[in-house]
Protein backbone atom coordinates (compact mmCIF):
# COMPACT_ATOMS: atom_id res chain seq x y z
CA UNK A 1 0.00 0.00 0.00
CA UNK A 2 1.13 3.37 -0.84
CA UNK A 3 2.34 5.67 1.61
CA UNK A 4 -0.10 9.70 1.47
CA UNK A 5 2.46 12.10 1.78
CA UNK A 6 2.91 13.91 4.68
CA UNK A 7 0.16 16.82 4.73
CA UNK A 8 2.82 19.37 6.55
CA UNK A 9 6.45 19.59 5.75
CA UNK A 10 9.40 20.65 8.04
CA UNK A 11 11.14 23.62 6.28
CA UNK A 12 13.50 25.80 7.19
CA UNK A 13 12.30 29.25 8.37
CA UNK A 14 13.69 30.62 5.64
CA UNK A 15 11.66 28.84 3.35
CA UNK A 16 8.52 28.63 4.95
CA UNK A 17 8.60 32.73 4.72
CA UNK A 18 9.08 32.25 1.42
CA UNK A 19 6.56 30.12 0.69
CA UNK A 20 4.02 31.93 2.74
CA UNK A 21 4.82 34.81 0.81
CA UNK A 22 4.60 33.53 -2.61
CA UNK A 23 1.32 32.26 -1.17
CA UNK A 24 0.11 35.28 0.09
CA UNK A 25 0.79 36.71 -3.62
CA UNK A 26 -1.31 33.65 -5.80
CA UNK A 27 -3.83 34.83 -3.18
CA UNK A 28 -3.85 38.38 -3.67
CA UNK A 29 -4.05 37.47 -7.79
CA UNK A 30 -6.96 35.14 -7.56
CA UNK A 31 -9.09 36.53 -4.70
CA UNK A 32 -7.72 40.12 -4.39
CA UNK A 33 -7.40 41.93 -0.96
CA UNK A 34 -10.76 41.47 0.48
CA UNK A 35 -10.49 37.51 -0.01
CA UNK A 36 -6.78 37.31 1.41
CA UNK A 37 -6.71 36.05 4.98
CA UNK A 38 -4.34 34.16 6.68
CA UNK A 39 -6.83 31.14 6.31
CA UNK A 40 -6.43 31.38 2.65
CA UNK A 41 -2.93 31.94 2.57
CA UNK A 42 -2.63 28.99 4.72
CA UNK A 43 -4.90 26.54 2.44
CA UNK A 44 -2.37 27.53 -0.61
CA UNK A 45 0.91 27.10 1.55
CA UNK A 46 -0.94 23.83 2.83
CA UNK A 47 0.35 24.46 6.34
CA UNK A 48 -1.85 25.27 9.41
CA UNK A 49 -2.97 28.80 10.33
CA UNK A 50 -1.22 28.74 13.17
CA UNK A 51 1.87 28.38 11.22
CA UNK A 52 1.51 31.65 9.54
CA UNK A 53 1.05 33.29 12.80
CA UNK A 54 4.49 31.70 13.65
CA UNK A 55 6.09 33.89 11.40
CA UNK A 56 4.20 36.66 10.62
CA UNK A 57 1.85 38.96 13.46
CA UNK A 58 -1.00 39.22 10.97
CA UNK A 59 -2.22 39.28 7.59
CA UNK A 60 -1.55 42.89 7.30
CA UNK A 61 2.03 42.04 8.37
CA UNK A 62 2.30 39.27 5.42
CA UNK A 63 1.03 41.37 2.98
CA UNK A 64 3.93 43.95 3.59
CA UNK A 65 6.12 41.30 2.97
CA UNK A 66 4.81 40.23 -0.20
CA UNK A 67 5.28 43.92 -1.20
CA UNK A 68 8.74 43.80 -0.48
CA UNK A 69 9.14 40.39 -2.08
CA UNK A 70 7.44 41.19 -5.39
CA UNK A 71 9.10 44.66 -5.21
CA UNK A 72 12.35 42.98 -4.96
CA UNK A 73 11.52 40.35 -7.78
CA UNK A 74 10.18 43.26 -10.21
CA UNK A 75 13.49 45.17 -9.78
CA UNK A 76 15.49 42.79 -10.35
CA UNK A 77 14.27 41.72 -13.38
CA UNK A 78 14.63 45.44 -14.89
CA UNK A 79 18.24 45.85 -13.45
CA UNK A 80 19.14 42.45 -15.06
CA UNK A 81 17.93 43.21 -18.60
CA UNK A 82 19.44 46.87 -17.77
CA UNK A 83 23.04 45.64 -16.42
CA UNK A 84 23.14 42.99 -19.75
CA UNK A 85 22.82 45.69 -21.83
CA UNK A 86 25.42 47.73 -23.59
CA UNK A 87 27.20 50.41 -21.12
CA UNK A 88 25.82 53.71 -22.66
CA UNK A 89 22.61 55.01 -20.54
CA UNK A 90 20.76 55.32 -23.93
CA UNK A 91 20.69 51.48 -23.99
CA UNK A 92 20.07 50.91 -20.53
CA UNK A 93 16.90 53.00 -20.66
CA UNK A 94 16.09 51.06 -23.92
CA UNK A 95 16.45 47.40 -22.07
CA UNK A 96 13.92 48.91 -18.95
CA UNK A 97 11.04 49.38 -21.91
CA UNK A 98 11.69 46.20 -23.14
CA UNK A 99 11.71 44.34 -20.35
CA UNK A 100 9.16 46.32 -19.11
CA UNK A 101 6.53 44.73 -21.43
CA UNK A 102 7.13 41.37 -21.45
CA UNK A 103 6.67 38.43 -18.48
CA UNK A 104 7.36 38.49 -15.94
CA UNK A 105 6.74 42.02 -15.72
CA UNK A 106 4.16 42.40 -18.27
CA UNK A 107 1.75 40.18 -16.37
CA UNK A 108 -2.13 39.82 -15.59
CA UNK A 109 -1.64 38.02 -12.18
CA UNK A 110 1.29 40.73 -11.39
CA UNK A 111 -1.64 43.83 -12.08
CA UNK A 112 -3.73 41.81 -9.86
CA UNK A 113 -1.56 41.57 -6.80
CA UNK A 114 0.08 45.43 -7.59
CA UNK A 115 -3.55 46.90 -7.65
CA UNK A 116 -4.46 44.95 -4.27
CA UNK A 117 -0.98 46.78 -2.75
CA UNK A 118 -2.13 50.36 -4.20
CA UNK A 119 -5.00 50.26 -2.77
CA UNK A 120 -3.13 49.75 0.71
CA UNK A 121 -1.13 52.79 0.51
CA UNK A 122 -2.90 55.21 1.93
CA UNK A 123 -4.10 53.65 4.72
CA UNK A 124 -1.57 51.15 5.92
CA UNK A 125 2.14 52.59 7.11
CA UNK A 126 3.35 49.56 6.29
CA UNK A 127 2.49 49.08 2.82
CA UNK A 128 2.83 52.91 2.65
CA UNK A 129 6.82 52.52 3.20
CA UNK A 130 7.62 50.15 1.01
CA UNK A 131 5.48 51.51 -1.59
CA UNK A 132 7.51 54.60 -1.33
CA UNK A 133 10.83 52.30 -0.94
CA UNK A 134 10.02 50.19 -4.02
CA UNK A 135 8.94 53.73 -6.41
CA UNK A 136 12.13 55.65 -5.04
CA UNK A 137 14.51 53.32 -6.08
CA UNK A 138 13.06 52.43 -9.47
CA UNK A 139 12.89 55.99 -10.32
CA UNK A 140 16.63 56.67 -8.68
CA UNK A 141 18.51 54.62 -11.26
CA UNK A 142 16.48 56.05 -14.08
CA UNK A 143 17.22 59.27 -13.04
CA UNK A 144 20.75 58.46 -13.58
CA UNK A 145 20.59 57.33 -16.58
CA UNK A 146 18.67 59.70 -18.21
CA UNK A 147 21.11 62.50 -16.66
CA UNK A 148 23.94 60.58 -18.21
CA UNK A 149 21.88 60.55 -21.69
CA UNK A 150 21.34 64.04 -21.39
CA UNK A 151 24.95 64.33 -20.81
CA UNK A 152 26.10 62.42 -23.76
CA UNK A 153 24.42 64.63 -25.92
CA UNK A 154 25.76 67.60 -24.62
CA UNK A 155 22.71 69.28 -22.67
CA UNK A 156 21.36 69.15 -19.10
CA UNK A 157 18.19 68.43 -18.02
CA UNK A 158 15.86 68.09 -14.91
CA UNK A 159 16.05 64.65 -14.15
CA UNK A 160 13.88 64.14 -11.45
CA UNK A 161 10.96 64.91 -13.13
CA UNK A 162 12.48 63.45 -16.46
CA UNK A 163 12.28 59.92 -14.31
CA UNK A 164 8.36 61.25 -13.16
CA UNK A 165 7.05 61.29 -16.54
CA UNK A 166 9.22 58.37 -17.58
CA UNK A 167 7.61 56.43 -15.33
CA UNK A 168 4.11 57.54 -15.40
CA UNK A 169 4.36 57.09 -18.85
CA UNK A 170 5.24 53.36 -18.22
CA UNK A 171 3.37 52.41 -15.40
CA UNK A 172 0.40 54.17 -17.55
CA UNK A 173 0.98 52.01 -20.54
CA UNK A 174 1.61 48.60 -18.44
CA UNK A 175 -1.84 49.22 -16.58
CA UNK A 176 -3.82 49.31 -19.74
CA UNK A 177 -1.95 46.98 -21.72
CA UNK A 178 -2.41 44.19 -19.09
CA UNK A 179 -6.41 45.76 -17.83
CA UNK A 180 -7.01 45.24 -21.74
CA UNK A 181 -4.87 43.71 -24.11
CA UNK A 182 -7.13 44.37 -27.02
CA UNK A 183 -6.83 48.10 -26.54
CA UNK A 184 -3.09 48.44 -27.75
CA UNK A 185 -0.44 45.87 -28.79
CA UNK A 186 3.20 45.31 -26.76
CA UNK A 187 4.32 46.62 -30.26
CA UNK A 188 2.38 49.79 -29.88
CA UNK A 189 3.35 50.51 -26.04
CA UNK A 190 7.11 49.65 -27.06
CA UNK A 191 6.81 52.20 -30.09
CA UNK A 192 4.96 54.59 -27.58
CA UNK A 193 8.00 54.40 -24.84
CA UNK A 194 10.51 54.01 -27.17
CA UNK A 195 9.52 57.48 -28.89
CA UNK A 196 10.19 59.46 -25.71
CA UNK A 197 13.65 58.06 -25.80
CA UNK A 198 14.03 59.76 -29.19
CA UNK A 199 12.70 62.79 -27.97
CA UNK A 200 15.03 62.51 -24.83
CA UNK A 201 18.09 62.10 -26.63
CA UNK A 202 17.59 64.98 -29.46
CA UNK A 203 16.86 67.48 -26.79
CA UNK A 204 13.14 67.38 -27.33
CA UNK A 205 12.18 68.52 -23.36
CA UNK A 206 12.80 72.13 -23.79
CA UNK A 207 10.73 72.47 -20.95
CA UNK A 208 12.43 70.06 -18.43
CA UNK A 209 15.90 71.49 -19.48
CA UNK A 210 18.27 73.10 -16.67
CA UNK A 211 20.01 76.18 -18.05
CA UNK A 212 23.76 76.63 -17.87
CA UNK A 213 25.14 79.19 -15.58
Amino acid sequence: MATAEPRFTRDPPDVRRRKLIEATARCLAEFGHAGTSVRAVAAKANVSPGLVAHHFQGIDDLIVATYDHVGRQVAETLTEAMDAAPEDAESKLRAFIEASFKPPVLDRDLLAIWLSFWSLVRRDPGVRKVHKKVYTDYRRRLEELIGEAAAARRFKIDAHLAALGFTAMLDGLWLELCLDPTTFSREDALRIAHAWIDDLVAGGFRALSLKRR
